[in-house]
This record gives C-alpha cells, structure tokens and sequence, in this order.
C-alpha cells in the first residue's frame, strides 16, 4: 500500500529537487521525491564543476554567440558547439536563444540571475552549517583568469557591473593571481590577468545532495528511487499525481524538477517548455601527486580555455564544454582528450604524466533555457516547476527551492519571483 497523499511531489532527486523538498519540508509540508535512477543525484548533479558562484551569472547566449554556433557548424573552436544532426530539433530554442542575445536582454537575464544566486548562497550556508553538510567547502574564493586582453578586459566591465548590485571581486595581474593561487605559478606570465571572487568557492554538489536526502528521510520526507514518471495525471482541469510503472502517485500539487527532461513531461500535456539540454564533461583525477603534498585550493576558471578546474577531497577536477547535441550519452575520446588538453595549460606540472586512463570520466545535461533564467513557479492548478538553471544549478538550488516553496505555501518571497515565471517566453 502506497502511503498517503502528500501535500507535495517533487519529480527529480538532483540539487534542485532536493533542496524544494527541504525547502517544503521546513515549512511543515508533507513531501515526497520520485527520482528516476537508483539514488539521488547521479546525473547532473553528480560530478558538475564542483563550484558555487555568483560570478558568472550572466547567460551563455551573450552578443556574439550566434557567430560561434555558426564557427562550430564550419569546424571552428568554439566555447559552445553545435551538432548539426540535431538542427531540426534545436531549431526553434535556437532562434529564442539567439533572440535573447541581445545587450539589454542579457543584461537583463544576468541582474536577474544575480540576485537569485547571491540570496541562494547564504540559504546554501546556512544549511551547510544547519545540517552539518561535508562537502569539501573551503570558503577561499574563485579565481578566473585571463590570456586574453580583450576577453579580460570584457569580463572586467561585466563584473563591475556586478559590483554595483553587490559582487565582491578584485581585479589583479598575472603574477598577483598566482600569489592567491601557488599552483598556477608555472604559468603566471601568460596571463594578461585574473579576477578573484572571495565569496565564491567550491563545494562538492553530490556530497550536498546526499547530506539533503538523508534529512529529508529523518525529517519525514520520502524518497522513491528507480522510478521514471511516466505521464502526470490530470482530472477536471488539475493536476493530480504522475503515473510510473509502479503505478500511480497522488499529490495536492507535482513539481518537476527533473533538469534537463523536465520539458518532456510538460510535453505530454501540450506545454511546449523553452529549454534544451546543453552537454558537458568532466574529468576528475584521483591520484595526483602534489608538490611538497600542497595543490591547488581554489577552483579556477581560465576563461579563454572555457573551462574550470576544482580541487575536491583531494583530487583535481577539470569541467568544460558545452555541446548542443540532444541527449546523446556518448563519451568519445575525440570529446575527453580536449579537458586533459585544458588541464596541461592550467596545470602543466601536475599534469604531466597523465592519461585519460587517470580519470574519472563523466557527462550532464544542463538544462538550458532560452532566456537564460530558470522556470519557477506554478504552471497550473496542481502543477509547478522548478528547472531551466544551465551552469548556476549548484548555485541556485537551495534559493530557488525556497523561492518556490513561498510561492506554493503563500509566503511572500524574499527575492523577486516573476522573472522566472514560465509564461514569461
């Protein structure tokens, strides 16, 4: 016998529908988590860049992005790739994606998602210390560095910008950077510059994720594993429950938060959700021998290489690349080589003897909206939504959980919810 209805049901046991559960379940709700794999947190959320920031809260489709999905068709290195094969599916996202590159538009999505981020990173903190989460926070800043004159240059205005809304940042040369960071001194004058960020920092998202689920069930939440929804069951003009091959699940209101195939289900029901699933891969080396048993401390990003290397529990992750490819689960070498590439420039001696053979091997589907904003919010009567986040997912979890939280339970938010509304596209 199923057990009684809950007030609520989060379909998706990753980050975001994790931290909506805790969110409900501080409230005093009943709640339940579907989650379509064997345990919470192995897709997305599993092995993601390892970093919590809201500095990089501005979309991926700024000006100029619709020249390197054009330069990926044509064989060009680009920060963001196209596979061709999945151009009639991509289409009509792709047109609102470009739609929304615009300057004013951008601009627009980034204030947005800043805000967003910096009031979840203090709701992220306060669980951390709430529920005595490990998860290998340090609290030592980010770090994100430059070869370039006129991308530094770029994203030194950007974060000014940002400063006038409250980011913390400092703008440094090269060697300066490697003060913060020993470890990048091999390559210290390569660099134009960097830009520390001292209130962002990393964080492992899977070690977060469990520490959640665990209080959730002591809590009095439940979570259900191994259980893909199906279909979510509709009567007299309501939402009332999602069908699954173990037969159906009740609930006063179904919240998806199923990232990147949350657009799938709402399909079923006739709702054409703007969002496309944007690949990329980790790897992350376990046994690295460190100079002196000292590495890196800080995650940084080398935004020429479009990548980020974390070191979490003692090991070197390096994240990057972002393929607009459907959700094709193959993981080439044609596709790894490159981040073991990106990790000789980062950290040319503490890779040197590695192969991919070293590493841990991983991909996500980020679930990328057309405006760049996440979905939160109600969609209708017993239905509401919490997905869309792209690369600020981590960032963004315990914030948006308990944005939307407010808004099914009548409390009025903290943070502005009606940019991410749904019908907003």
């Amino acid at each position: 016998m199923k057990p009684e209805n809950p007030d609520f049901q989060i379909i998706g046991g990753g980050l975001i529908g994790l931290s909506t559960a805790y969110a409900l379940l501080k409230h005093g709700a009943s709640v339940r988590v579907i989650e379509a794999r064997e345990s919470v947190a192995l897709e997305t959320s599993f092995a993601n860049a390892g970093m919590v920031h809201a500095s990089l809260c501005d979309p991926w489709n700024g000006p100029g992005v619709g020249r390197q999905m054009l330069g990926s068709l044509l064989g060009r290195p680009s920060p963001m790739t196209l596979d061709l094969r999945t151009l009639p599916s991509t289409l009509k996202w792709g047109m609102e994606f470009l739609k929304h590159s615009t300057q004013a538009r951008h601009w627009s999505a980034t204030k947005a998602n800043y805000a967003l981020a910096h009031y979840s990173m203090a709701k992220i903190s306060n669980w951390r210390v709430e529920l005595n989460i490990e998860d290998d926070y340090t609290g030592k800043g980010l770090l994100k560095i430059f070869r370039n004159l006129q991308t530094f240059e770029t994203s030194a205005a950007l974060t000014s910008k940002l400063q006038a809304l409250g980011l913390q940042a400092e703008t440094l040369g090269g060697k300066q950077a490697a003060q913060i960071e020993p470890a990048l001194a091999p390559i210290a004058g390569e660099l134009i510059g960097a830009i520390y960020y001292p209130n962002d920092y990393k964080a492992d998202a899977y070690n977060f994720c469990t520490a959640l689920a665990r209080a959730i069930l002591k809590q009095g939440g439940e979570i259900i594993t191994d259980m893909p929804a199906n279909t979510l069951i509709r009567e007299a003009g309501k939402t009332i429950g999602v069908s699954t091959k173990a037969g159906d699940f009740l609930a006063g209101t179904t919240i998806i938060a199923s990232g990147a195939r949350s657009a799938a289900l709402l399909r079923l029901l006739g709702i054409r959700l703007p969002m496309h699933p944007v690949k990329g891969y980790s790897l992350t080396f376990p046994d690295i021998e460190f100079p002196d048993k000292v590495g890196p401390k800080l995650p940084v990003v080398d935004d020429g290489l479009h990548c980020a290397v974390t070191p979490l529990h003692g090991a070197l992750r390096i994240a990057g690349t972002a393929e607009i490819t459907g959700f094709d689960t193959s993981m080439t070498t044609k596709r790894l080589a490159p981040l073991l590439e990106m990790l000789r420039d980062v950290y040319p001696e503490l890779a040197e003897g590695l192969t991919l053979k070293d590493g841990q091997a991983w991909h996500g589907f980020r679930p990328v909206s057309a405006d760049g904003m996440p979905f939160i919010g109600t969609v209708q009567p017993g239905l509401a939504l919490n997905t869309g986040h792209g690369h600020m997912g981590w960032t963004m979890s315990a914030g948006s959980g308990v944005l939307l939280a407010d808004i099914l339970l009548g409390q009025k938010p903290q943070t502005d919810p009606i940019p991410f509304k749904m019908r907003r596209l």
